[in-house]
């Protein structure tokens, strides 16, 4: 399993090294990928953080989830797919400060 958390987070670091320095906030996708079940959390209170894209090269790309440190005073806000102007898009996740955040 620690191996499994190694190359996630090896593949992760690489994706966001070489990925494009521009802020995105919509990706427009053919299909959405198989829902992906969350492994017990590594560490206690571990913030699971669900697959996302990014920008690499000019395309989109996946993005493995994985588990992050929690940020203080924060909750982390899954990104989500929505419909645009008749397409599938994707909204990235980010952190929010936890008295802004409203649940839906």
């Amino acid at each position: 399993m620690r191996t499994v958390f190694t190359t996630l987070g090896a593949i992760t670091l690489v994706l966001f090294l070489f990925s494009s320095c521009r802020a995105q906030s919509r990706v427009y996708v053919a299909a959405r990928p198989a829902t992906v079940m969350a492994p017990p959390p590594p560490f206690r209170g571990a913030v699971w953080i669900g697959p996302e894209y990014q920008l690499h090269r000019g395309a989109y790309v996946y993005v493995p989830p994985r588990y992050v440190t929690p940020r203080r005073g924060h909750v982390w806000v899954s990104g989500h797919w929505d419909h645009h102007r008749g397409k599938q898009v994707w909204v990235k996740g980010k952190w929010v400060k936890h008295n802004k955040h409203k649940r839906r």
